[in-house]
């Protein structure tokens, strides 16, 4: 059955496609104006992605990388959040047509829209890789990778077969940008610190990781001698680095890696893990067929300066799903283009001024934590690595972090694991985490729907591109 919901006194009514950083950016700058603003996401809380890989390894819970859309925006009088995943748009009628959890369609008017829709894991045109290598996007992926990564130990502690202990504690990552470092990174002092003296049989400090990329050194964004830094300081860490390396398969028992002369070779290892790649959600394909946009060789929509799509100025495409003169997909580019969507529609409606200056990005700098003590900062002429970057990550992230709560939480939380070596968020259930059913898909098994968008099957990219999502600093 289909509902629609109605204008609210004929006010202007403007939707917000998700609730990552740009959407939430975009709701704050429309905040208490005259109009009507309703906030779409199929999970109604902001996730701060940066730090999904410590939820991961067990440092922080999911609540305090987490908070509650509607708690955000509570204070805000005109923004009203509605859980639902969006499935199309009909630009002809300015409506947006979702899908209610546990079945039943919605429609939501409106006169402006602005799409926030973010991006998913890419495993150009190998989506059977996911099931035995998952990404890290959203907590569902967290918790899984959690599960994966702590039940490898349990599972070496009782092998038998001395080989299939070294299998269980080998661990193989697919990606060397920011993400993948940080996972590899963690995922050894999980393995030499916490978990040392806490096994009878098994020796967690033996633990192999094993990290693939396709490009020559790790953090190649970063520059140079950053990325030379990082190197470095992941070996000593003890990270067998697998540089010019392309994946060729993946199972249940390990994966294939192809090097630059074409020789292909097996590596066992107990968890795979993907952190190469981002693409467009299938809902971009949806935009850009009904409005006529052009997409991006992944998927994401080319926008004009002012971030709307060519012929259809009131829909906005902000963040890691707009593609705009090469704008990398980091927090800081939505946070602030979510900003800018946000306040062109306010002048728009409150002072009817159709004009605004293009949209321009301002790069507050990049920065990836390697350990404990480690990270590196990239911020204009600055270049720092070592424990000073270190510093300057843990400020960064608290002034980041969405919500008091969750800044002197994660304070707390990191005096205690940086200081004792220990890890206390490390509960996960053997029932997996993903597999289970999805409210938007009953029936179905869940996990390709990402913030605010349609469970769809994953469109094969035009085009291999290691391009690295980095919600970052």
């Amino acid at each position: 059955m289909s509902h629609g919901l109605t204008r609210t006194e004929q006010q202007p009514q403007v939707v917000i496609v998700g609730g990552g950083f740009a959407g939430l950016f975009a709701a704050r700058a429309l905040r208490n104006g005259p109009y009507a603003v309703t906030l779409i996401d199929r999970e109604p809380q902001h996730v701060f992605q940066p730090l999904l890989y410590q939820c991961a390894t067990g440092i922080l819970s999911e609540g305090q990388i987490t908070a509650p859309l509607r708690r955000l925006l509570r204070s805000h009088r005109s923004v009203s959040c509605l859980t639902a995943e969006v499935r199309d748009i009909d630009p002809d009628r300015r409506r947006v047509i979702c899908r209610r959890p546990g079945g039943g369609q919605l429609e939501v008017p409106y006169d402006h829209l602005i799409v926030a829709g973010g991006v998913q894991q890419s495993y150009f045109g190998h989506d059977e890789f996911a099931e035995f290598a998952p990404g890290m996007k959203t907590i569902s992926d967290a918790l899984t990778i959690r599960r994966r990564v702590l039940g490898a130990f349990e599972i070496a502690e009782t092998a038998e077969d001395p080989a299939q202990q070294r299998r269980w504690l080998t661990f193989a990552l697919v990606g060397a940008g920011p993400t993948g470092v940080e996972l590899a990174g963690q995922i050894r002092e999980l393995a030499t610190k916490t978990l040392r003296s806490e096994y009878r049989r098994a020796r967690p400090e033996d633990a192999r990781v094993l990290l693939f990329d396709g490009g020559s050194a790790p953090l190649a964004v970063f520059g140079n001698r950053l990325s030379a830094v990082a190197a470095e300081e992941l070996r000593s860490l003890g990270v067998d680095l697998h540089m010019n390396s392309i994946v060729t398969s993946v199972d249940g028992q390990g994966l294939t890696v192809r090097d630059p002369e074409g020789r292909e070779t097996r590596y066992d290892a107990g968890t795979v893990l993907w952190t190469a790649g981002v693409e467009a959600p299938p809902i971009a394909g949806v935009i850009a067929r009904a409005t006529g946009a052009k997409q991006d060789r992944c998927g994401r929509i080319e926008v004009q300066g002012d971030l709307t799509i060519p012929g259809h100025p009131e829909i906005s495409v902000v963040g890691d799903m707009m593609s705009l003169r090469g704008l990398p997909g980091v927090a800081e580019v939505a946070m602030q283009s979510g900003l800018y969507a946000g306040r062109r529609v306010r002048r728009l409606i409150v002072d009817q001024h159709p004009t605004a200056r293009p949209f321009r990005y301002h790069d507050l700098g990049s920065a990836a934590y390697v350990s404990r003590g480690r990270a590196i900062v990239s911020a204009g002429p600055l270049r720092l690595s070592g424990l000073p970057g270190w510093f300057v990550w843990l400020f960064i992230h608290i002034a980041f972090l969405t919500g008091y709560r969750n800044r002197i939480g994660a304070i707390l939380t990191w005096w205690i694991a940086f200081t004792r070596d220990s890890r206390r968020e490390r509960a996960y259930t053997t029932r997996e985490v993903g597999k289970v059913r999805d409210v938007y898909e009953p029936g179905e098994a869940a996990g390709a729907g990402r913030t605010g968008m349609a469970a769809a099957p994953r469109p094969r990219p035009a085009e291999e591109t290691r391009a690295e999502h980095r919600h970052g600093t």
